[in-house]
């Protein structure tokens, strides 16, 4: 009997240790896939170029969803490019394209004129902030302005107006009509910058990354 005993403790002892084992190597395993895993777009993937439009080029009147009487200073035309013009299909990330435009309100954005005339289709094109990409945009700004924004300023600046482009022609383009943010302000006389907010998590680890670019005056 004791003999019988002692054998299936042994043997219980055997059963747990070879757990505990698998169980190790199992948390090493995900500890380094999770460490090593990179996102599904990397910020190189992304192209992101932006202009301020000259004078001559300024259309007469800023789009339909602004007030025709709302006269704009300065308009930011934005191109959108991925890597080997592969489209962004938002399947397990998601992204948006905000503008910034320190000192100016953004009254309108549309999609560029040309770029439609090339064959995009302005349903390939969505506009407004959400509650994921846009806190990361946010932060950037701060950072790189060195000054507090809260939301409410941020979406003057031209957060309102982020943008994602579901189509598969290249590049993606969007303009932006901002006016001065008030009297004794001027929109051209602040610092304007595009960015590129990408969220994603993958075994539970957050990959996330915004990329930003500043505008040449």
């Amino acid at each position: 009997m004791d003999k019988e005993r002692n054998g299936g403790e042994r043997m219980n002892r055997r059963k747990w240790l070879i757990g505990l084992i698998l169980l190790c190597l199992a948390a090493g395993i995900y500890a380094v896939i999770r460490f090593n895993i990179d996102p599904t777009l990397a910020p190189e993937d992304i192209k992101l170029r932006a202009r301020v439009v000259p004078a001559a080029e300024k259309p007469a009147e800023v789009p339909s969803q602004a007030s025709a009487a709302s006269a704009y200073a300065t308009v930011v035309e934005v191109e959108l490019e991925s890597a080997g013009g592969k489209a962004l299909k938002q399947e397990g990330y998601s992204y948006k394209v905000y503008p910034y435009v320190q000192n100016g309100t953004v009254a309108a954005w549309e999609p560029a004129p040309d770029a439609l005339g090339k064959g995009q289709k302005p349903e390939s094109y969505a506009f407004g902030p959400d509650a994921v990409t846009m806190p990361r945009a946010l932060e950037m700004i701060e950072r790189l302005t060195g000054a507090s924004t809260n939301e409410e300023e941020a979406k003057k600046a031209g957060m309102s107006g982020g943008f994602v482009y579901t189509g598969e022609t290249f590049p993606a383009k969007v303009r932006y009509y901002a006016k001065e943010a008030g009297a004794g302000t001027d929109a051209t006389d602040g610092r304007t910058y595009i960015l590129f907010s990408y969220h994603e998590k993958k075994w539970g680890k957050d990959v996330s990354w915004v990329k930003a670019v500043k505008v040449a005056p």
